[in-house]
């Protein structure tokens, strides 16, 4: 009797259908789309990096790398800030998009907003991860506007924000979720240094003491903090063991939906 009800019940398990982000062993493609090089590694770097180590694919978007004629070391800034984040994102085992806007021409107009949409569907991303919308810098907003409205015409992934420099840029974020990213925090630093033309200490030493602030709310050392815009049935969730605020249960966000 015993082995019968053990046969029935495996008969009913293989009767259920899988969602895929219940799929631990499946390889997902994450797109975190910044504003500009530097963005996407001082926000997600420990993710993107994270990510990377368990195999996943990961893309750092980058809305604009250069405005107008500037130059760094006596070269275009677009070519500088390329060759910078295409080494920052090899730190972080990660590959590049570049768009082509400058930093003044980026807008969250029709046409800018049909090339990122095209693009996205393009590249079928799982998961993308971009600015949290309230910002001061208006670049950060319009990635996020564009992302955003993506998002809402398309569907078939999930979204989630993250934060930069927080207070000084990133304004009203309140995450409920958190990412130990102590082993990989020195590969996330590694990665930031590789922008010698942004000056990487000074934005190392601004989000370490993010990382601080939002480890001490989740109850470890350093950690970075993400919002998922809601759970789409479905689609798959970062597969990351995510902390909540210190005193909650850990979450992982490839369960089939928070209760």
């Amino acid at each position: 009797m015993t082995r019968f009800f053990t046969v029935l019940f495996a008969t009913m398990m293989l009767a259920i259908p899988s969602q895929p982000g219940d799929d631990p062993g499946r390889k997902l493609r994450v797109v975190v789309f910044g504003r500009h090089p530097d963005d996407p590694e001082s926000g997600a770097g420990g993710l993107a990096a994270s990510l990377a180590r368990q195999g996943h694919e990961v893309i750092l978007a980058y809305g604009t790398a250069f405005r107008g004629d500037r130059r760094f070391f006596g070269r275009p800034e677009a070519e500088v800030r390329k060759e910078e984040a295409t080494a920052a994102s090899k730190v972080l085992g990660a590959v590049p998009k570049f768009f082509p806007y400058a930093h003044e021409t980026l807008v969250a107009d029709e046409a800018t907003l049909k090339d990122v949409s095209s693009w996205l569907v393009a590249v079928k991303p799982d998961i993308v991860v971009t600015h949290w919308p309230l910002d001061t810098h208006p670049n950060h907003h319009v990635v996020s506007s564009l992302v955003w409205r993506c998002y809402k015409r398309q569907g078939g992934w999930n979204l989630y924000f993250f934060e930069v420099m927080t207070g000084a840029q990133t304004i009203g974020f309140e995450p409920d979720l958190y990412l130990d990213i102590n082993p990989v925090r020195g590969v996330k630093k590694r990665s930031l240094d590789e922008h010698k033309s942004q000056v990487p200490e000074e934005i190392w030493q601004a989000h370490e003491q993010m990382h601080r602030r939002r480890g001490a709310e989740c109850g470890v050392e350093f950690a970075e903090a993400y919002k998922l815009v809601e759970a789409k049935e479905g689609c798959p969730r970062l597969p990351v063991n995510f902390l909540t605020r210190k005193g909650r249960e850990s979450v992982r966000t490839t369960q089939k939906r928070d209760q």
